[in-house]
């Protein structure tokens, strides 16, 4: 009988999920070349004063401390060459890294392309010059950046939050394991 809960101790142990208590995530985002973002727990809080790196490849591109808010930022040194990943490191063994993929990375602060034909026609009233396509791209790019961050954020924040339905399932396992190791008892005797 002992033998049985102790094998149902050890598989409840050997089954649990990681605790994500005090798991720590990263939100990253680039608007042109700004990249800025912030560190949160999942139970709630951020990490003040957490070290982050970012990187892109093997370069480092830049570091420093988080804030009050557990924020960071940076403005990018030039072209990268590919994805960046900022790691934020509290210091506790509760590192985490968000990757920033490199198609999202620029949009603003894309170079402008000289318009063509040399400037606006003069009309009966001046008119103000007509912006070039990647001025548009990059307008453009910009507006969505700003309107879709707080969705983003609100996504990586659901995705971190525990749910009920975490809770009722995981009680609904124990319960199972339960009464299996209840119908296993009452089958030895």
């Amino acid at each position: 009988m002992r033998v049985h809960l102790l094998i149902v101790a050890a598989l409840l142990v050997l089954l649990a999920p990681p605790a994500l208590a005090h798991s720590l995530r990263v939100f990253v985002t680039a608007e042109g070349q700004m990249v800025r973002g912030y560190g949160f727990f999942v139970g709630g809080g951020r990490p003040d004063g957490a070290a982050w790196r970012a990187e892109a490849g093997d370069v480092t591109l830049a570091t420093g401390t988080t804030d009050g808010e557990g924020a960071f930022g940076f403005v990018l040194p030039g072209p990268v060459p590919g994805d960046i990943v900022v790691t934020v490191d509290p210091g506790d063994g509760h590192a985490a890294s968000a990757t920033l993929a490199a198609d999202r990375i620029g949009g603003a602060a894309s170079p402008p392309v000289p318009a063509p034909g040399g400037g606006p026609t003069v009309h009966a009233r001046p008119a103000a010059p007509m912006p070039n396509a990647a001025e548009i791209e990059a307008a453009v790019e910009s507006a969505v950046a700003r309107q879709v961050e707080p969705l983003l954020i609100r996504i990586e924040e659901m995705d971190a939050r525990l749910r009920v339905t975490d809770l009722v399932s995981g009680g609904l396992a124990i319960f199972g394991l339960a009464g299996i190791a209840l119908w296993l008892r009452g089958r030895s005797r």
